[in-house]
């Protein structure tokens, strides 16, 4: 398949607002692909892999522009001013192309499973020299592109496509075009990505197996589940009056993670599905000395804590972790873990996602160590009375913790839906997690750092992000250093001072007040918003919902 017809698709995309007429167009593009049909699923939302494999593709936009310069014999400059003028790096690629002062000798035509292989084997490249041989495949791929398909390429390299492309539309379009559009076929995708957390998987398995082969897929070792989600309630009495049978737990301030045991090989993912089992050995011991299991994938909560006091350390602090490549054992020290365990949905050698949570907790608690210092079940409760939850609720609050999640001992384990099988109570004021869309180079002593941040939430139903306020003031020097080093490599483009940014970053933002507000799309801005600490464990589409900031702008 040439990668031409793959760009008009792109650009079909790109020239309708409509979800369903986006819907439609992938899934004719998706009964047209044959063998690349699993390329064609994740090159779609311009992703080179599935959510729980290593993305890092190690180049910048400065690198891409480079490679861009290299492969058309316009100047790097032109190409950065392009770039700043356009605020799309893949608009100012299709404008070097038409202007380009060189052609190579034997340019050839571009196919589909050439751009995803070349793209993908850039995060191979490792050591000295692994930068100037990204460069060089890039440009090779822009060689022998027209300027459509070098902005197409560009996208797809620094992750920018700007289709309005999201998991639902590829969820429907799969369903559209080797099912039908009801409801069950639309489920029966849902659901097989909720285990899979793999297009590929799930838009090859629905063309040659359809309906029974979707409802064969199910969870495999090293291969992370989505998290199952909790509605918010507005009191602990409401949260017992919606479950039929409660047990209650501390929510903690910790990373939800998924721990999976193979053959007795254990790795650790978040809930954003990235493999941190490098960035926390001490939870590998643990798991190696206190899980009685070969074969297993257990739910907890990582929970920093202080190891002077023994006291809980804030998640912010525990975060530093997370992205951590080297000093990984300092850094253990400086901030150890407890590993509060409350669910199993893996043993020996099959999926517990159907079995009901009491059955689920029994085999759990089977697996533990009675005497183990680091994995614990969570502190839980099975309530008699409302007073009893109620005191369990002021005891978390007291130990330091968030609050408490509601479960429901009869319900099986849903992934990715906030479907009511679990509420959260937490105090009513609670922060937002929203993604970071701009900065704005301060002035003065300031002026090298990046901060007046510019605040979005996600609108699930459009699959997008919507502004909601920004951050003006009141951060400190070492957390606008740490900004600035987070968002400099996420620049897309910049007008003055002002920089908009490749929205990856999520921080929790406390505030006083919601307002209704025409500043900002979402229709609503935040009153007095302060900066609250990083969210490394969620994805911009983890980020707190349009739909949420609504209910809470109702209820102040």
């Amino acid at each position: 398949m040439e990668y031409r017809q793959l760009v008009a698709t792109y650009d079909r995309l790109d020239a309708t607002a409509s979800t369903i007429e986006k819907t439609e167009i992938l899934a004719t593009a998706f009964e047209d692909a044959g063998e690349l049909l699993p390329e064609l699923t994740q090159l779609a939302r311009g992703r080179l892999f599935a959510p729980w494999e290593p993305d890092d593709l190690g180049v910048s936009s400065s690198l891409t522009a480079r490679a861009i310069a290299n492969a058309t014999g316009v100047a790097h400059d032109r190409v950065e001013a392009w770039y700043r003028e356009t605020g799309d790096l893949g608009d100012a690629a299709a404008l070097a192309v038409e202007n380009r002062s060189q052609a190579t000798l034997f340019s050839g035509t571009l196919d589909v499973a050439t751009v995803y292989e070349t793209l993908r084997g850039l995060a191979d490249y490792e050591g000295a020299g692994s930068q100037d041989r990204r460069i060089d495949d890039i440009a090779g791929l822009l060689a022998d592109a027209d300027p459509d398909e070098a902005r197409y390429v560009v996208r797809t390299v620094v992750g920018a496509m700007r289709l309005g492309v999201g998991e639902g539309t590829i969820r429907d379009a799969v369903a559209a075009a080797f099912l039908d559009d009801s409801e069950e076929a639309v489920s029966a995708v849902e659901r097989a990505y909720e285990v899979t957390n793999d297009f590929r998987t799930v838009s090859e398995t629905a063309r040659t197996r359809g309906l029974d082969g979707l409802a064969s897929l199910g969870v495999e070792l090293f291969r992370p589940v989505k998290a199952m989600l909790a509605r918010k309630a507005e009191s602990v009495a409401d949260a017992l009056d919606s479950t039929e049978r409660p047990l209650l737990e501390y929510k903690y301030d910790g990373m939800r993670a998924k721990i999976h045991v193979r053959d007795g090989e254990v790795r650790v993912f978040t809930r954003r599905l990235e493999d941190v089992t490098a960035q926390f050995p001490d939870i590998v011991a643990a798991v190696e000395a206190e899980l009685d299991a070969e074969n297993a994938i257990v739910e907890a909560e990582v929970v920093g804590y202080d190891p002077e006091t023994g006291g809980p350390i804030p998640f912010q602090e525990l975060s530093k972790r997370i992205k951590r490549t080297s000093d990984i054992e300092e850094l253990a020290a400086e901030y150890p873990v407890t590993v509060r365990v409350f669910d199993l949905l893996y043993r020996g050698d099959g999926s517990l996602l159907d079995s009901p949570l009491v059955e689920r907790l029994a085999r759990l608690d089977d697996l533990l160590d009675a005497d183990g210092e680091t994995l614990e079940r969570a502190t839980h409760l099975q309530p008699e009375s409302l007073e009893d939850a109620e005191a369990f609720y002021g005891d978390a609050l007291e130990a330091g913790q968030e609050g408490i999640i509601v479960k429901n001992l009869d319900a099986a384990y849903q992934p990715g839906s906030r479907v009511g099988y679990m509420l959260k109570v937490k105090p009513t004021m609670e922060p937002l997690d929203l993604a970071v869309v701009q900065a704005k180079w301060s002035e003065g002593r300031k002026s090298e750092w990046l901060g007046r941040l510019r605040l979005a939430c996600w609108d699930a139903e459009r699959e997008e992000l919507r502004e909601i306020g920004r951050i003006f003031s009141g951060l400190t020097d070492d957390e606008l250093r740490e900004l600035t080093a987070k968002l400099e490599p996420l620049v897309r483009s910049v007008e003055g001072r002002t920089a908009k940014l490749r929205p990856e970053v999520v921080i929790e933002v406390e505030y006083e007040e919601i307002q209704s507000s025409t500043t900002y799309d979402s229709g609503y801005a935040l009153r007095f918003p302060r900066f609250g600490g990083f969210r490394e464990d969620l994805a911009p589409e983890d980020a707190d919902r349009l739909e949420r900031v609504e209910r809470l702008y109702e209820e102040q």
